[in-house]
């Protein structure tokens, strides 16, 4: 059996067989690609983005898993594309295994056709996310970057009723999407005394433990001090998020995104800050990564910007190869495997 690993600048192939490498002792051989491997990483995010708006077919294939592919019986990626070019290749071919939650850089129906299993890594980033959402709702509340970098730069900036920070406890804090992220970080707001709103049109109720209420959005926006966005991009939840919407918001509140860029409308969101309609904002993903110098976000003194970094921790990268390890036993054992897409 022979399982071809193809990393990327983002996690490297061989950090990906590091984790799997236990399946040697069951008889699979690996072979170890990187796709793209002669960019930094910095540059790799424009790839990023043309595989999640383009798929699999959108960008060139990657020759080299073209020509590993045809006595594969496992292939397993991150963000290389698995193109119909390459799955037409396969011979022998059982299954695809991409260690993130999206699969966008897989052509699922090509595969399927084929009969080949495809598989993603649902959840794998899931704590990765609540933590750092958390960590900056924190960040935001307590004025925590602001704080340190004047004392950075030689000052000691006193707290006065100019700049005074509050508490999370008795905040509400308002989930836009209610999935595995939503609900991880309505675990982690409870512990500090939060009353959690979310809206979700997909979640029909919510456990009692978890201190959330199912609300529609305009209610969402209008009552919540923190904003925090965890829905999936789609053609219906583009730019869900508007200016509309922002001028829903208390002038006090703070917006947080850490999802995809796409779901809100960027310019809508800069003109929101540079008005103060809303208080402020910490923003994880932008609509062209990595963000230029030049950048409004930068010039903003009420925005928090971090380099699309809340899920990536190394926990997360090795959970999806953990996941494929489990699957590609269940195969070696005859067995189906535990969810397919």
């Amino acid at each position: 059996m022979k399982c071809v690993v193809c990393g990327d600048p983002g996690v490297k192939g061989k950090l990906i067989y590091e984790t799997m490498k236990e399946l040697e002792n069951e008889g699979v051989s690996f072979t170890i690609l990187d796709w793209k491997k002669d960019l930094t990483i910095d540059t790799f995010y424009s790839e990023i983005l043309r595989i999640e708006r383009s798929g699999a077919e959108g960008v060139e294939p990657f020759q080299e898993l073209v020509e590993a592919i045809p006595d594969a019986d496992f292939l397993i990626v991150h963000f290389a594309p698995v193109s119909e070019k390459v799955i037409s290749a396969s011979k022998k071919l059982k299954m695809i295994g991409c260690i993130r939650g999206g699969y966008e850089n897989v052509n699922v129906e090509a595969a399927k056709k084929k009969g080949i299993t495809v598989l993603n890594a649902p959840g794998r980033t899931t704590g990765a996310v609540a933590d750092f959402t958390i960590g900056l709702i924190l960040c935001l509340i307590r004025k925590i970057p602001e704080f340190c970098t004047s004392l950075k730069q030689g000052v000691w900036k006193t707290v006065d009723r100019a700049n005074m920070p509050q508490n999370l406890e008795g905040k509400t804090l308002g989930l836009v999407g209610f999935g595995n992220i939503g609900r991880a970080v309505a675990i982690r707001a409870k512990g500090f005394g939060m009353n959690m709103l979310a809206y979700d049109p997909y979640v029909k109720e919510v456990s009692t433990d978890l201190n959330t209420k199912l609300v529609d959005l305009e209610t969402l926006l209008k009552e919540s001090d923190i904003v925090s966005v965890h829905a999936r991009l789609t053609p219906a939840t583009k730019h869900m998020i508007g200016m509309a919407q922002f001028k829903l918001m208390k002038k006090t509140a703070y917006f947080v995104n850490t999802a995809r860029s796409g779901l809100v409308d960027e310019n809508a969101l800069l003109n929101a800050l540079e008005q103060r309609l809303i208080a402020g904002a910490a923003i994880d993903v932008f609509d062209k990564e990595p963000l230029s110098k030049d950048s409004r976000f930068v010039k903003l003194d009420n925005v928090i910007i971090t380099p699309h970094m809340a899920g990536s921790t190394i926990d997360t990268f090795l959970n999806g190869p953990r996941m494929m390890v489990k699957e590609i036993r269940r195969l070696l054992r005859g067995e189906k495997t535990s969810f397919s897409l």
